[in-house]
C-alpha cells in the first residue's frame, strides 16, 4: 500500500469497522455450527464499488475475519473468511472499475455484485468441502451441500442490498465527497 493517503487509510478503516459491525450484528445461526448467515457482504460490495478493488479486499478480508474471531466458535472460519471475503471485494472492485464505457456502469455494478456473491458462495462451498474437513470432521460434502442454499440466500440478498446502497449513495454524490 505504497503512498496511501491518510484519507484512504481512514476510509479503509471505517469500512473495515462497518463490515465488522454489519457482519457481527446481523449474524443468524446457520445449519452447520459454528457457521452463521450475515449481511456484511453488502458493505463489502458497496466498498468495492465506491472505493475500488484494494479497499474492497481490505475491508472484506479484515472486517469479516474479525467478526469470525469475535463470534463464539467462529475462529475456525477466520482464515478462510479472510481469503474468501477479501477476494469477493477485490473481484467486485475490479468489475466495477474496469475500462468499459461509462454508459455501461450500471451493468458493471450488477455484474460486480453477482460475481462477488458467486466468489463468496463458491469459496465457502469448497472450503467446507475440503479445507475445514481437515480440522473438523463435521465438515465435508454433507456440510457443504447443507450450507449452500443459505450461502446463496446470503449472497443474493447482500448483492441486492449492496447494489441499492451504492446506487443511493451515488445519487447523493458520495463519489465527489470521497474523492475530495
Amino acid at each position: 500500500m505504497r503512498n496511501m493517503s491518510t484519507r484512504k487509510m481512514v476510509q479503509n478503516g471505517l469500512m473495515i469497522a462497518l463490515v465488522f459491525l454489519t457482519t457481527y450484528v446481523t449474524r443468524i445461526p446457520g445449519p452447520v455450527p459454528p457457521g452463521y448467515i450475515n449481511f456484511g457482504d453488502a458493505v463489502i460490495m458497496m466498498t468495492a464499488m465506491l472505493l475500488g478493488k484494494n479497499s474492497g479486499f481490505v475491508s472484506g478480508a479484515i472486517g469479516s475475519a474479525l467478526a469470525d474471531i469475535a463470534s463464539p466458535g467462529g475462529i475456525i472460519f477466520a482464515p478462510i473468511t479472510f481469503i474468501v471475503k477479501g477476494l469477493e471485494g477485490y473481484v467486485a472492485g475490479v468489475l466495477t472499475h474496469s475500462q468499459v464505457s461509462e454508459s455501461r456502469s450500471e451493468l458493471r455494478k450488477i455484474m460486480a455484485v453477482v460475481a462477488g456473491a458467486a466468489v463468496m458462495v463458491a469459496g465457502y462451498f469448497f472450503a467446507e468441502l475440503w479445507i475445514l474437513k481437515i480440522f473438523d470432521d463435521s465438515f465435508g460434502y454433507a456440510a457443504a451441500i447443507t450450507e449452500l442454499p443459505f450461502n446463496l440466500i446470503q449472497g443474493g440478498i447482500s448483492a441486492v442490498v449492496g447494489y441499492i446502497l451504492t446506487s443511493l449513495l451515488s445519487v447523493v454524490g458520495i463519489k465527489r465527497i470521497l474523492e475530495k
